[in-house]
């Protein structure tokens, strides 16, 4: 089995005119035969958030990577919350919040998904689309992220098996999910795999950031960062 796999993470306009940071952040690498993605947008109303992003990317990937397949992916996620609150300090929780979108896909396609807070996960699997990500309710700039609490009831995760090409898991923050149209998700998703199914990860990349800095709608001025794997082979 073939995967095609690639991320890239932009700083927004507004925080470049600023001179602030970008305060999203992703990891991704490769996993035993399969891969590992963790993708962060830390609170902009937080004064460390980009530290709190950072931090949450680097943990997730690193208790997804100590963990076996067979353990059950929901089981990890209190320990990644755990960790993230050590890794942050000497900084609190409340000024380091962030949002956390994780993936795990196995050598034999076995996919688990898991989302606090706000972005989107959309996933294909046995050809059929699906968007973890429930509607957003209250204000717009309300959303759950990783602070002092652990809150699983919260966490909003799905599970699957890729079993053909075109398979697979795409996780997006805000400042793309938002200037998204939700009827038209399954077809952002199906031609993000055309754009990346011929491409390695390197040349996926820079495809992706070329993108995603010329990205021209409405919300263009916040920081934007897409993770996409797909099966690429029967």
């Amino acid at each position: 089995m073939r995967f095609v796999a690639c991320g890239a993470s932009v700083t927004g306009p507004h925080h470049l005119d600023q001179g602030q940071p970008n305060q999203d952040a992703m990891r991704l690498a490769g996993w035993r035969g399969g891969w590992l993605a963790t993708v962060a947008d830390g609170l902009g109303s937080r004064p460390h958030s980009d530290i709190g992003s950072r931090r949450a990317c680097q943990v997730g990937r690193r208790i997804l990577r100590q963990t076996m397949p067979t353990l059950k992916f929901v089981d990890a996620l209190p320990v990644i919350h755990e960790q993230w609150v050590k890794a942050i300090a000497p900084y609190e929780p409340r000024d380091t919040a962030t949002t956390l979108l994780l993936s795990r896909i196995t050598a034999n396609g076995q996919v688990h998904a898991a989302q606090l807070g706000d972005g989107l996960v959309l996933l294909r699997v046995g050809g059929q689309f699906q968007c973890m990500t429930p509607r957003r309710e209250g204000y717009g700039n309300q959303t759950w992220a990783l602070e002092s609490a652990y809150r699983p009831d919260k966490w909003h995760t799905a599970e699957g098996t890729l079993t053909q090409a075109g398979d697979g898991v795409v996780l997006i923050t805000d400042g793309i999910a938002d200037d998204l149209d939700p009827e038209q998700l399954s077809a952002f998703m199906a031609g993000l795999y055309e754009d990346l199914r011929t491409r390695n990860r390197r040349s996926g990349r820079r495809w992706l950031q070329s993108e995603l800095t010329d990205w021209s709608t409405p919300m263009h001025s916040d920081d934007k960062t897409l993770v996409a794997i797909f099966r690429i082979s029967q």
